[in-house]
């Protein structure tokens, strides 16, 4: 039985997929839609820098509640031996000393955690449904009332749902932003949008380590509470940022608001830089790639992130998110135990020099090529740990394990690390992005819950004693993952969403992403279609 007229279908071999193509759309709509996608593929970094500059500095701005999350790292793992918390929460061992047991330290950091879950399914409802400016709005109130119950915590109850509830915070931040970074500028600089939500946290983990140095021989309850109070600092201003940024063009084109998205798309660019019909064609652009989506998912659902060429995105998504723990990288918070020197801010200033010089080479090298360089690389400083791990006793080689965790440190501060924020957010289709990082979210704290359960037996002489032999560990995990990238993660450099959307839809392997050539209009009026060329093998999306 031939299909219905309209549709389209992709010859390749014997296999047959349904595709949206644009008998739907006025013909003059589709010319706008593929000259804004000419337009926008052929912009340079510097001339979006020139022209987009607002929207970029909107972007940046927003970013920054990402350094509440990594502040708070710092400063709940530096309570343990804090005097001031020791005297408030502390417990009284045999010998008379304070401590904090075990079981509370792997709580407190374990509250923050399920927080964010929490967090990630309120944001992957709020977002789609009110926006990304109410939806952050929303969160930073929440985050003010939650920090008190932090600052006036009585016993560790009390502070354990208190970082619990903050935690809800940062995990609305941690999606959102990402998400949002995607959508608001050009092609030419989504992957340093993307990617600075790594700097962020960096910063947070800097100016934790600064507050916690600044406050320690406070005495009394002021000791621990002054850090937590630092962190009202970010709200309000945060606040005003997100009253007046724009909102996502590509949420206010799914709503029906047009007007709005030119509006906020114009927002986003230098005055005048757009005319009334380059606007015209960026909504054109946006509704084309919505239309891509639709024909493959009709009902607006969590679960497309699960049906036909979803499917394949959100597995990727969320195995390159879960491989920042796999790759070996909770290794280098441990660098204590092989050194007596602190590596702390080395590590902190690594991850922030990496992701800035990662942003020269994103453009030319691509997403793909340097995450499988950075798990090379990885794998062969892991297994050099892994070996000097049995000849740790020697004073010299701990202090060559200490130097060696900051070279892999930076080794994944400037690929794995950074990147990942960037494939992570170009790689979901538009009609589901907040919902796929939601979940690639998920999937990153259920690997970091169990990487912290795992990672400190490992290194700790009173448990399993393996040390810097545990790199042999993570060397096997790291090549697991390499393997599946190798096989599995496309390229996405260059490519608009919707090309993206005709490439999984059309099967295309992940290595041949960047090879493949994406026909993404047609704009005979009488034989609309999509199509995608291949070097070795052509696929031919036709209109029957």
């Amino acid at each position: 039985m031939p299909p219905p007229a309209g549709t389209s279908v992709v010859h390749e071999a014997v296999d047959k997929v349904e595709v949206a193509d644009n008998t739907h759309m006025d013909m003059s709509q589709v010319i706008q839609a593929q000259q804004a996608a000419e337009a926008e593929k052929a912009m340079t970094l510097g001339q979006a820098m020139k022209h987009f500059h607002k929207g970029i500095l909107w972007s940046m701005l927003l970013s920054f509640a990402l350094v509440m999350d990594g502040y708070d790292i710092v400063i709940i793992n530096s309570f343990w031996g804090l005097p001031a918390f020791l005297n408030r929460f502390g417990q009284i061992d045999a010998s008379g000393e304070r401590y904090i047991s075990a079981d509370w330290q792997a709580g407190l950091n374990n509250a923050n955690n399920v927080g964010n879950v929490i967090g990630l399914a309120i944001n992957g409802f709020c977002q789609y449904r009110y926006g990304s400016r109410k939806t952050y709005i929303g969160g930073m109130l929440f985050m003010i009332g939650a920090i008190f119950i932090v600052v006036f915590a009585k016993d560790m109850p009390m502070l354990f749902g208190g970082e619990l509830v903050c935690g809800i915070a940062w995990g609305i931040f941690q999606t959102l932003t990402t998400a949002y970074a995607a959508e608001i500028c050009p092609l030419a600089v989504r992957a340093h949008l993307t990617s600075f939500v790594n700097i962020c946290w960096a910063m947070g983990l800097f100016i934790g380590a600064g507050v916690v140095r600044g406050t320690i021989n406070i005495t009394g309850d002021w000791g621990w509470r002054m850090p937590y109070v630092v962190q009202w600092v970010w709200p309000v201003p945060l606040i005003f940022v997100a009253l007046f940024a724009p909102e996502s063009p590509w949420w206010l084109v799914r709503k029906g608001r047009n007007e709005d998205a030119k509006r906020s798309i114009a927002r986003c660019a230098t005055a005048g830089y757009y005319s009334d019909e380059e606007l015209n064609a960026r909504v054109a652009l946006i509704e084309h790639t919505h239309a891509l989506e639709h024909a493959e998912t009709k009902e607006q659902s969590i679960l497309n992130c699960f049906k036909g060429s979803n499917l394949r995105r959100t597995e990727i998504v969320c195995v390159v998110w879960a491989i920042q723990y796999w790759c070996g990288q909770p290794m280098t918070g441990y660098a204590a135990e092989f050194a007596s020197f602190g590596l702390n801010l080395g590590n902190y200033a690594m991850l922030l020099a990496g992701t800035i010089l990662v942003w020269f080479f994103m453009g030319k090298l691509g997403r793909r090529t340097i995450y499988l360089a950075g798990q090379a690389l990885m794998a062969v400083e892991l297994g050099t740990m892994g070996i000097l791990g049995f000849f740790a006793t020697n004073s010299n080689v701990s202090y060559g394990i200490g130097a060696l965790m900051l070279i892999f440190n930076f080794t994944f501060a400037c690929t794995v690390g950074p990147t990942c924020y960037t494939i992570v957010g170009e790689l979901p289709a538009s009609e589901v992005r907040v919902q796929t990082v939601v979940l690639a979210r998920m999937t990153y704290i259920v690997s970091g819950i169990i990487n912290s359960q795992l990672t400190p037996r490992m290194i700790s002489n009173t448990e399993w004693g393996w040390g810097a032999r545990c790199g042999l560990f993570f060397l096997g995990t790291n090549l697991i993952s390499f393997i599946y990238c190798y096989f599995r993660l496309p390229e996405t450099k260059g490519r608009t969403f919707g090309e993206l959307d005709i490439l999984f839809r059309n099967r295309v392997a992940a290595r041949k992403f960047a090879e493949t050539k994406v026909v993404e209009f047609e704009t005979d009026i009488e034989t609309p279609k999509s199509k995608v060329e291949e070097k070795s093998a052509e696929l031919q999306v036709e209109s029957v």
